[in-house]
């Protein structure tokens, strides 16, 4: 009979989650950090929402350093994976930092684009090659939170949709690359998650109305939905998963 250990016991972990002090970063953090993890959560501007996160880290009795970064800046990330390797390894890094705007793709400027893609995509490449030497074989983790604008059409997602699809594009080129040390690098499409960043959509209500009525549970994504998930993937139980972005949408995407 097969037997399993705890694939949620982190103890002994260093752990790296970008944008980890807002949404579903910080809620990750959190769970990691509560899971026995030494946690380096990164931010790039709310120095309150970052104050919170550790204040409720540490009130938990969780272990976290908060770390101001812009991992749109190839000088801050390789600065933020020195901080995060001090003890000499790490095990897991999660990459949620992003940004965009709401538009069209042909309304996109320049310099949005360009933002858009460092921070979502390039960030993830930057932080694989100044990590990777660092990452524990075996058991080391490269996780980022895709979404399903990757795939799917969207309305005035054209940037934000475009630099997930290069992110789940170098996820499996990196998979490859990494998977010979026992390292796995995989992506999580969660679809529509309550109180995150798509709120700020301008058709948020509709778009969230829509999916409710097409997702057959009948609801949008929590934060809890995706967290279980995150940490699953960042487990020593999801070793034989490599290159893959795993959609968890509550069938949302069946019904389309």
């Amino acid at each position: 009979m097969i037997r399993l250990a705890n694939p949620f016991a982190f103890d002994g972990y260093r752990a790296l989650v970008t944008g980890g002090t807002r949404g579903i970063g910080r809620a990750i953090a959190s769970a990691l950090a509560a899971h026995g993890a030494s946690v380096v959560a990164n931010y790039a501007r709310d120095d309150r929402a970052a104050d919170e996160t550790r204040q409720a880290i540490e009130d938990a009795g969780g272990t976290v350093e908060i770390v101001k970064a812009n991992v749109g800046n190839p000088d801050d990330v390789h600065q933020l994976v020195e901080t995060a390797r001090r003890s000499g390894t790490i095990d897991v890094i999660v990459h949620c930092a992003a940004v965009g705007t709401f538009k069209r793709a042909t309304a996109v400027r320049a310099n949005q684009w360009d933002l858009t893609m460092n921070v979502c995509a390039r960030a993830l490449l930057l932080l694989a090659e100044h990590a990777g030497p660092h990452l524990t074989d075996g058991r080391g983790r490269i996780l980022s939170l895709s979404s399903r604008g990757s795939t799917r059409v969207l309305p005035d997602y054209g940037a934000i949709g475009s630099a997930k699809g290069a992110l789940e594009s170098l996820t499996r080129y990196l998979a490859v690359e990494f998977a010979p040390r026992g390292i796995t690098v995989n992506a999580l499409a969660p679809g529509m998650v309550e109180g995150t960043s798509i709120a700020g959509h301008p058709d948020f209500q509709s778009l969230a109305a829509d999916a409710r009525t097409d997702t057959p549970v009948g609801r949008l994504a929590s934060v809890d939905d995706v967290v279980p998930l995150a940490l699953f993937l960042c487990s020593p139980a999801a070793a034989w998963i490599v290159g893959e972005t795993i959609v968890a949408d509550g069938g949302h995407s069946l019904c389309l």
